[in-house]
């Protein structure tokens, strides 16, 4: 169906299928996305085949994530040939680091968006719909306009604090798909936070790609401690207060002391430490070392002493031996993390890193990923192990995804809870006497 016919029948609203793929940030941004697009009168469909405009909000972190895009653009590539007035976009860092060669690769694609152009949504779209190829990849300054109505859940939200990254590890490509970082007000802040809060949430995670740098591109003393403390105390409907992700270089006391003494922060903290070989910190371009990352973990343990850490590791960076890997099994042990996230390392176009050979074989990256998965799983399950018998706080999310009789929520550690349906408990905080675990969720009955 053509938009421009559309027009001329105010009873049909243009449909539009978006999907979002890679971190948090992009879930929020497609939210905005589908927010601007709700303002101008389109309707979300859940299938491209009903859909007039056709969108891919995307990752460029890794190889995988844009192989996934260009594969679901060759399945479109008949249905355009059927429905020519079709749109189909791609939009996010995939297309601000690719830009031209996506049309190269897919000709069948209407508009290539940037990282800072997704709230033109609506005005792009217009120019494709009067015959243009669109490629919108230039900087501008994001307004963070936001139709807070437009969330897949009532009572959970993201709010992005700031945006970019001025550490440019040799492995990542978000400083070049993102830009320098740029921290919002306090203000712009605490006013969206209470903008959700009155529409019903009761959650909100607060996003940075360095989050604990928050605020020293202002030069004025703004930090994450005190973004966390104002939000703490002046949007008191909030139950919980979350902020991801954090760099070791930047945990600091007062931070430390603001999540110990504010008790609707969370107690989980996610701080990738990428590898515990120092040669390859350095060849990672991390900037620490592993000693330095333990005294990060230590100084934040000494003020929340139940804090929750989980971390990220890439195993088979160009030049890792089994020297180098066997430390990262070591301070995965030595630390007691309660969660890993382990990405076999894969070049990414544009970075320092894929200037490296790519060295270590597939196979045994691969063999590395499952030994660190399995020694995280072991860790898990004694630190779930020792939940059993305990009654914890549980924020209610929902149904759980594998069993519909029984609902799921999470605790302050980020600890997933499972027990009998509780409909009517969805974003309210329930007490669960914990009677059973695995390594990845626990089981229990609410008291």
């Amino acid at each position: 169906m053509d938009i421009a016919r559309i027009e001329a029948i105010p009873s049909v609203k243009p449909r539009v299928f978006l999907e979002d793929m890679g971190c948090q940030m992009n879930r929020l941004d497609s939210e905005i996305v589908l927010g601007k697009l709700h303002q101008a009168g389109f309707q979300r469909v859940e299938t491209t085949d009903d859909a007039d405009v056709v969108l891919y909000y995307t990752c460029s972190v890794r190889e995988h994530a844009e192989d996934k895009v260009f594969g679901r653009l060759g399945s479109l590539k008949r249905l355009k040939a059927l429905r020519p007035e079709l749109v189909i976009g791609v939009m996010g860092c995939m297309a601000q680091n690719h830009k031209e060669r996506i049309f190269e690769r897919a000709p069948h694609v209407d508009l290539v968006c940037g990282t800072s152009r997704f709230e033109d949504v609506v005005d792009l779209l217009e120019e494709v719909r009067h015959g243009e190829r669109v490629l919108a990849v230039d900087r501008r300054e994001l307004k963070f306009d936001r139709d807070i109505s437009v969330r897949p859940r009532r009572f959970q939200a993201f709010i992005t604090a700031m945006r970019g990254c001025n550490k440019y590890c040799t492995f990542c490509i978000v400083p070049y798909t993102q830009g320098r970082e740029r921290s919002r007000p306090v203000s712009e802040l605490l006013d969206e936070a209470r903008r959700l809060v009155d529409d019903g949430v009761v959650e909100i995670t607060l996003l940075g790609q360095r989050i604990d740098t928050y605020g020293q591109d202002q030069r004025d003393g703004t930090n994450l401690a005190l973004l966390l403390h104002r939000i703490h105390e002046e949007v008191p409907g909030l139950l919980r207060i979350n902020f991801i992700t954090s760099h070791p270089n930047f945990m600091t006391d007062e931070l430390a002391a603001t999540i110990a003494d504010h008790d609707r922060i969370s107690r989980y903290l996610h701080l990738p430490v990428q590898s515990g070989s120092e040669r390859t910190l350095k060849a990672m371009n991390r900037g620490y070392s592993v000693d330095e990352y333990r005294a990060a973990v230590a100084r934040m343990r000494a003020r929340v002493p139940d804090l929750a850490i989980a971390t990220d590791w890439i195993v088979g960076f160009p030049g890792e031996t089994e020297d180098d890997f066997a430390a990262s099994v070591a301070l995965q042990r030595e630390l007691g993390f309660h969660g890993s996230f382990v990405f076999k390392y894969s070049p990414r176009a544009g970075t320092r890193a894929a200037e490296l050979e790519d060295d270590v074989p597939r196979a045994t990256k691969e063999a590395r990923n499952q030994v660190l998965l399995a020694e995280q799983s072991a860790m898990s399950l004694a630190q779930h192990t020792a939940r059993i018998g305990l009654d914890l706080e549980v924020l209610v999310e929902g149904p759980s995804k594998r069993n519909a009789e029984r609902s799921m929520g999470r605790t302050r550690w980020n600890e997933i809870v499972c027990f009998p349906a509780r409909e009517e408990a969805v974003g309210r905080m329930l007490r669960i006497r914990i009677e059973r675990t695995t390594a990845l969720t626990l089981h229990g009955q609410p008291i």
